[in-house]
């Protein structure tokens, strides 16, 4: 009578419970290698919209504005400036510089129509991969594709709107060239990631559903916000970063008020305020400066490195 070998029952049990510990040692080191080749590629992102600004300071002797002005409408975005620079001209051809990119008065939110095309294609370039934010924004009808890359606005201490003059390297009427950066280029930030909204606005409530993608919104104008007014806010906007063609502070921008990922909520009255730089990236952002390098910022000397010329040295990032 022949024998027949095989597994017993707590053999196999055994076997499958070394599989499931080794699956259970693996995924951890699989999810690290994925974080690491995104925070890569969002450095490599970063790397080409230096050499993009660059570029366009080069040939137009000036880095772009915060936005453009067009017909006293909110226009169109630093980052929308750089497309010819970042292989989209086919892109930029559809976006017609001559109209304004918004329709009645003042902030109005309501699209121009002659810009639904370019306000909904999505640019690879201006995403970061690690951020699992919205793809896609929608607001009165029009749909908005968003952007993580943020330039930089200053400490927003004195100054929390792309209308007025900064400390930093963007507002509306901006001509900034390399040679303004007397703080050194090495020294000096240009943009900066930031978390994309969550798509959700919240009213009221006495807190945000997640700080550091939605920021309290105050309607109206007002003196200069802080932590104080901050805390009374019952009304949360989710559209931070919702697009990268319209030249918001909220949209495009970033200031050093608050550290890199602090939990704090960022806080707005009519675009103007504080919007802080932030990462899906384990504890860091990455940020380019002026000279074109990209670092991975941790918290070191973060308001120093925003301002062009107060004679500061941020030292080590």
């Amino acid at each position: 009578m022949t024998k027949r070998s095989g597994f017993t029952l707590i053999e196999l049990l055994v076997v499958i419970a070394i599989i499931a510990i080794l699956i259970g040692l693996l995924l951890p080191a699989v999810q690290k290698v994925r974080e690491a080749a995104a925070r890569m590629t969002c450095q490599n992102n970063l790397k080409q919209l230096g050499l993009a600004a660059h570029n366009y300071e080069g040939a137009m002797g000036q880095f772009p504005a915060g936005a453009t002005q067009n017909a006293s409408q909110w226009a169109f975005s630093f980052q929308a400036q750089l497309l010819p620079h970042v292989e989209q001209d086919n892109l930029r051809k559809l976006v017609d510089f001559t109209q304004a990119i918004t329709l009645g008065s003042g902030g109005s939110q309501t699209l121009n129509p002659v810009h639904a095309t370019p306000a909904k294609s999505p640019v690879g370039l201006f995403l970061c991969p690690s951020d699992a934010g919205p793809v896609l924004y929608q607001n009165n009808s029009a749909d908005w594709t968003p952007n993580n890359y943020m330039v930089n606005m200053g400490t927003g201490v004195t100054v929390q709107s792309l209308a007025n003059a900064n400390d930093g390297i963007v507002w509306y009427t901006s001509k900034l060239r390399i040679t303004d950066v007397t703080d050194g280029t090495s020294n000096t930030l240009l943009m900066a990631e930031a978390l994309r909204g969550n798509n959700i606005q919240t009213e009221p409530a006495s807190a945000p559903i997640d700080p550091l993608r939605q920021y309290a919104s105050f309607g109206g104008q007002g003196a200069l916000l802080d932590e104080a007014t901050c805390a009374t806010a019952t009304r949360w906007a989710g559209n931070r970063g919702r697009s990268w063609l319209w030249g918001r502070e909220f949209n495009v921008c970033f200031t050093t008020t608050h550290r890199p990922n602090q939990r704090a909520a960022d806080c707005a009255r009519s675009g103007a305020g504080f919007y802080k730089a932030a990462s899906a990236h384990t504890g860091g952002v990455n940020v380019l400066l002026c000279d074109g390098s990209v670092r991975f910022v941790r918290d070191a000397a973060w308001r120093a490195a925003s301002t062009r010329s107060s004679g500061e040295v941020p030292g080590e990032f």
